[in-house]
Order: structure tokens, then C-alpha cells, then sequence
């Protein structure tokens, strides 16, 4: 089997919870890796992994904690094993090209004869002596020839980049309003790779709005699963509130209504599920309904905490990111959600929250929740 030799990195800052978040990684790790038939060892702060499918590369890759994932060949604490096998990965790396190289030792295992610096200088040595075409460069070097010697040596040169974190499940758990657009994925996301579990709740407006407009919101839900294994998904069909709130209410308020009305349905969702928190993709001034003294009404509809993790950042910041985590497509799929279809031609910007709960008098809020509610749909999502 190919041998992977797996990093993470900041829960080995967590002092006496780093246990904690190492077995909850393992955890996570073991039930991804699983349909793989892979194996999967843990010691002295590294984690090995061993598969002979290749497909299990950008699944680790996409795992929260994990920091790079490096294909490894595992060598006895014998020096001449090490020479060839480092000699034979920079040749096939380099494959004659004229590049540059690093040896980096890090030496756990202090009963080694060599020391870090004299591994270092043997290995960069061997290699110049036998590749004439490559050079050293300690600063900027296109091959890092890495060397970890433990029970066991073990040498790589080619890393693959992984999502950084924290262990998803291990920072609570938090409702996550999902719009169908390109924030509140990205919003998901970030939450998750703090550890926090993720219930994902969309609000449709149907048949105002389309099948097709729901299904994108169940594939973003199950790109983000990717990243945090299966996701309940949850939706609400809130079109009859929607009507209600504009046959009564000064359209100028709907937006803020319409929000404080999904706020505290979320509200609801959370305390089933034992939510802590609400999670949301606005940004700040980014459209009418998110000024402060919108997001201070919002607010006002839940005694849970909104945990906003895009409001400060440019819009070409948080596409980027889409990009990144591959929801940029889908988001951008031409169907109505429930925000847009009712959207009035004047929004007041700057609500006063006295003149909000004004026009939220106007209507049986208690009679609006409880019939949305009796819409909701739980589907299971997996990868």
C-alpha cells in the first residue's frame, strides 16, 4: 500500500484538550477514509495513512484539521537506504530538468548516529554528486526533500495542501441560513472549518419559485458535505408569509420583516437541534437589508448569537473563495430565490427598530410561524 503521512496543525496548540481534538480528527479522518479500505496508524504526533487509491488524496485534502498530506516512503534508520531513495524521488522529480533543491531533517528519534545538519549535508551531498543538473537553494528551493526520522525513516518531497481548522464537531453547532447565493455557502464553510457542525436551512418561496432553484441549494449542500461528511438539510416553503407580510405591512419594511421572520424560524430549528448559534452570509452595506441598523433589527428577533463570518470582506474576497471551495458555479445558476421574487421598489435602509416592531403588529407573527413551520422538510445529503 502507497504510504501518506498526514500533518495537522493548530490543535497541537490546544495544550490539555489537544487529546480531545487529536481523536476527534482521528475520528473524522477514519470514518472519510473508510469506503477506501485505507488503514490508518497515529504516532507521536503524526498520522499515516496507507491506501492504494489515489482517490483518497483530495479527500484528505478536504478534511478540517488536517494541514498537508505528503506521500511518503518509509526507509529503515540506515543512511545508504536513505542516499538511494532520496536520489531516486530527485531524479524522478526532476526528470533532467535543471532545478533546485533543500534537504530539511527533522530528527525525533535522538538515538539516529547523524544529527539533523550532518543528514542535511549527506543527502544534499549524495544527491549533487549523482544529478548534476541540480543545485542547492536553501532559501527558495523548487524541491523541499523532507526527512523525518522516528522509529522509522520516512522521506517525501511532493505535499498536497489541505483546508487547515480545527476538527469539524468540536466547536458546537450553529443553523446556517443558506440562500442559494454565493455567501452563505462560503459563510457555511468557514464556520465548519472551525469546528463547528453545520445545519443548513433554506427558506423557498414555491411555486413562486422554482424546483430547480431548491435543487441548487441541495447541491451546495452537498459540495459543503464533502468538507464535513453527510448533512441533514432543511427547508421551509415561506411564500404564504411572504404574501401575508406585503398584503399588510409597509412594503418598505418587508425586507427587514421578511428577515426577522426567517431569524427566529431558524431560531426555532436551532433549539430542536440544540443549535447554539445562527450563521449567516451578509455583509455589511453589501445590499439594503444588511446596514447596521438593519443587521441591529435582525438581531432583535433571536436571543441566540448571529455569527457573521463574511461582514467585513470584500466581495472579491468572499469569490474568490467560492471559487476555491468549488460553489462558485452553482451559486451563480440563474433561479429565483424567495429574497428576490417579492422584492419590494423601495427598501427602507436605515430602519428604526420602534417602526419595524410597528409594522410587525400589523400581523399574527405568532399564526405566521406556526404555519411555516408546518412546511418544514428534512432530507438527508451525502457526499
Amino acid at each position: 500500500m502507497k504510504l501518506y503521512l498526514v500533518k495537522y496543525g493548530e490543535i497541537t496548540l490546544k495544550g490539555k484538550n489537544r487529546r480531545y481534538f487529536e481523536n476527534k480528527l482521528l475520528s473524522n479522518i477514519r470514518s472519510r477514509i473508510e469506503p477506501f479500505g485505507a488503514e490508518l496508524d497515529f504516532y507521536q504526533g503524526r498520522i499515516f495513512v496507507r491506501s492504494d487509491d489515489d482517490r483518497i488524496i483530495p479527500v484528505l485534502q478536504d478534511t478540517f484539521g488536517l494541514v498537508e498530506i505528503c506521500p511518503a516512503v518509509q526507509l529503515p534508520l540506515e543512511m545508504e537506504a536513505l542516499r538511494e531513495a532520496a536520489l531516486e524521488q530527485m531524479a524522478a522529480l526532476t526528470a533532467g530538468r535543471q532545478m533546485s533543491f533543500k534537504v530539511e531533517t527533522r530528527r525525533s528519534n535522538k538515538g539516529f548516529a547523524l544529527d539533523s545538519p550532518a543528514i542535511n549535508r549527506d543527502i544534499g551531498g549524495y544527491v549533487l554528486k549523482n544529478l548534476p543538473h541540480v543545485r542547492v537553494d536553501v532559501h527558495e528551493p523548487d524541491i523541499r526533500l523532507e526527512i523525518e526520522v522516528r522509529e522509522q525513516i520516512y522521506l517525501y518531497a511532493k505535499t498536497y495542501p489541505a483546508v487547515r481548522g480545527i476538527p469539524y464537531g468540536t466547536a458546537g453547532k450553529s443553523v446556517v441560513l443558506m440562500s442559494g447565493g454565493i455567501d452563505s455557502p462560503v459563510a457555511a464553510f468557514n464556520m465548519a472549518r472551525r469546528g463547528v457542525e453545520i445545519v443548513p436551512l433554506h427558506f423557498h418561496a414555491m411555486p413562486f419559485t422554482s424546483e430547480m432553484a431548491l435543487d441548487k441549494v441541495r447541491k451546495l449542500v452537498r459540495r459543503l458535505s464533502d468538507y464535513t461528511g453527510w448533512l441533514y438539510f432543511y427547508h421551509l416553503n415561506l411564500s404564504q408569509a411572504q404574501i401575508k407580510l406585503r398584503e399588510a405591512c409597509d412594503e418598505r419594511y418587508f425586507t427587514i420583516l421578511q428577515r426577522r421572520l426567517m431569524t427566529r424560524l431558524a431560531t426555532l430549528l436551532a433549539e430542536d437541534k440544540h443549535a447554539l448559534s445562527l450563521t449567516t452570509g451578509e455583509n455589511l452595506a453589501q445590499v439594503a437589508s444588511q446596514t447596521m441598523e438593519g443587521i441591529y433589527c435582525t438581531n432583535d428577533a433571536t436571543h441566540l448569537p448571529i455569527f457573521r463570518p463574511l461582514i467585513s470582506l470584500d466581495k472579491d474576497d468572499i469569490v474568490k473563495q467560492a471559487k476555491q471551495i468549488e460553489t462558485f458555479e452553482t451559486s451563480i445558476l440563474p433561479y429565483e430565490d424567495c429574497c428576490t421574487i417579492f422584492l419590494p421598489a423601495k427598501v427602507a435602509t436605515r430602519p428604526k427598530l420602534a417602526d419595524v416592531l410597528a409594522e410587525e403588529a400589523k400581523v399574527d407573527m405568532a399564526r405566521l410561524i406556526e404555519d411555516t413551520w408546518q412546511t418544514l422538510v428534512r432530507e438527508k445529503i451525502e457526499a
